[in-house]
């Protein structure tokens, strides 16, 4: 007798951590005001799809495929334009001079924010590294 509540005891407390630390879609109303006007801002003619929160931060996927993580505070950290790519209005001139004047054909297709520094892919699959001041730190191919 004592076995069975015992086994039952941990499979409730397993699956209540899940619970816990499972990700779970919440209306885009959910979202902080930050990260609504930056969707705006950056891609005006898509609508929100769906919206997943897991505690710290926000996923958001977009009608034209983007997809863009938030922190609860409303800046955003990853930015993957899928097939549209993303524009180069979500990255400081510096950075964005850089990108251009390094690949001035490629498409950025992600951007992420590392520290202060941007992390962004090229579709002529291309991965660089750039300070927040526009350096280029680094670059490799990304297969």
């Amino acid at each position: 007798m004592i076995k069975k509540i015992l086994s039952s005891l941990i499979v409730l407390s397993i699956f209540s951590t899940s619970i816990l630390f499972a990700d779970m879609i919440v209306p885009a109303s959910a979202l902080p005001n930050q990260a609504v006007t930056f969707i705006k801002k950056i891609y005006p003619s898509a609508q929100i799809w769906k919206v997943e929160r897991d505690g710290r931060k926000f996923d958001v996927e977009l009608s034209n495929g983007a997809s863009i993580d938030f922190l609860t505070n409303g800046d955003w950290v990853n930015i993957d334009g899928d097939y549209n790519g993303v524009p180069f209005s979500v990255l400081p001139q510096a950075v964005a001079n850089t990108v251009k004047k390094t690949y001035p054909q490629a498409m950025m297709v992600s951007v992420e924010k590392e520290w202060g520094n941007y992390k962004i892919k090229l579709n002529n699959m291309m991965e660089m590294f750039i300070s927040s001041n526009g350096q280029l730190m680094g670059q490799q191919f990304d297969d």
